[in-house]
């Protein structure tokens, strides 16, 4: 297993002065925004405005804190264009990175949660897990990513997690998968995401 705590992010204001990102974790962990092959980040979002547009690429997002989002999508087809509202009780959204996207805030500044992975190398699910035991037998995922963006949580080793801590745990072998337990306290919010390598190669 490894583990990130806040002092190992960095935190980069966007180029349109509408946020900042702070990358939690990137792999390859040399790899820069041009050839990663899944990069996990938080975002702080103070306007409204496009996303980013990201080749090959697939995400999902998460709202952590704040009101919430709407996503105004226009893929340029003859269908009208789709909104969808994401709030910190939605269920993590899922898109393609090409797709053309306006983001409105529903009402104050929100921290997101935003994975990214390289479609022609891995594939990724995102889910957010509460309070609670919880045991998870991921038998076709490479990797698991486990972060805690609000509360504890208790890993079956017995090591504890706070708010803001990163653990990836990865296959020991081919063909084995991962089984992770763990328990979240009361009020907790845990995102856990699986990682798929479509060619059950990690580099």
């Amino acid at each position: 297993m490894r583990k990130w705590t806040h002092q190992d992010y960095q935190t980069m204001p966007w180029k349109n002065g509408g946020g900042s990102t702070t990358e939690l974790a990137i792999f390859p962990s040399d790899a820069t925004l041009d050839n990663f092959v899944w990069r996990l980040s938080t975002a702080t979002v103070n306007t409204d405005g496009p996303f980013s547009h990201f080749a090959q690429i697939d995400r999902t997002l998460a709202i952590l804190s704040g009101a919430g989002l709407i996503l105004h999508t226009d893929d340029g087809q003859q269908a009208p264009a789709a909104s969808i509202e994401l709030t910190q009780t939605s269920t993590p959204h899922r898109f393609s990175g090409e797709l053309p996207i306006n983001a409105e805030l529903i009402a104050d500044t929100v921290l997101d949660l935003n994975m990214m992975t390289r479609r022609d190398v891995c594939s990724h699910y995102m889910q957010r897990l509460s309070a609670g035991e919880h045991f998870v037998a991921a038998g076709d995922a490479q990797q698991l990513l486990l972060y805690c963006a609000k509360g504890t949580a208790t890993l079956s080793s017995g090591e504890q997690i706070i708010a803001g801590d990163l653990c990836l745990f990865e296959e020991r072998h081919e063909h084995e998968g991962i089984i992770l337990g763990f328990s979240a306290d009361e009020g907790s919010d845990v995102y856990l995401i699986r990682v798929h390598f479509l060619n059950m190669g990690q580099s």
